[in-house]
């Protein structure tokens, strides 16, 4: 057998391997009693021409995600919020992806692999250690005032249903932004 074929059992082991650690040590940490102010980060898009910050978003319930294309459990996750993003998008509900490799085309070419299209950015790497970022995939959920009520540091099948939840719940089709 070839060199190419053993490079490829190892990868897609690997790759398993990942994705069923992740899965017995994920857990879902609560922020604590009260919800958490985040620091004042900006995003930027992927070509670097454009940004938006989290104030944007004040009035909606977000879901801030970061991910890398190296992250097996991120494989699995991006697909399942874009599911979540096409389902909620209507009822106010915001979905931010950052990629935290170390070219952005990198992740551009891992979405396309995976067939995900969704909204990303970038962030510096301050504000990554700023926010605590120390796993992949990490999931920060952000209340209509921009608190952080939720974390999630690696795979969690809890995420897409927490946030279905906190959205019906907090009936964000019928709030308006807050600028």
């Amino acid at each position: 057998m070839s060199l190419a074929y053993h490079r490829a059992v190892i990868r897609r082991l690997g790759v398993r391997l990942s994705v069923a650690l992740a899965v017995l040590l994920a857990g879902v940490l609560h922020v604590g009693a009260e919800p958490t102010a985040l620091p004042d980060v900006t995003l930027q898009t992927l070509d670097g021409k454009g940004s938006v910050t989290l104030d944007e978003f004040r009035g909606r319930t977000v879901l801030l995600t970061f991910w890398a294309s190296w992250c097996g459990p991120c494989r699995i996750e991006l697909p399942e919020l874009q599911a979540l993003y096409s389902e909620l998008a209507g009822e106010g509900f915001v979905l931010l992806t950052v990629n935290v490799d170390t070219f952005p085309e990198v992740g551009v070419r891992f979405l396309d692999q995976i067939g995900v299209a969704l909204p990303v950015y970038r962030m510096h790497q301050r504000d990554l250690v700023a926010l605590g970022i120390n796993a992949l995939p990490t999931n920060i959920v952000l209340d209509h005032d921009g608190l952080a009520v939720q974390v999630y540091r690696g795979y969690s099948p809890a995420v897409p249903e927490y946030i279905r939840r906190l959205v019906q719940e907090t009936g964000d089709s019928d709030r308006e932004p807050s600028d």
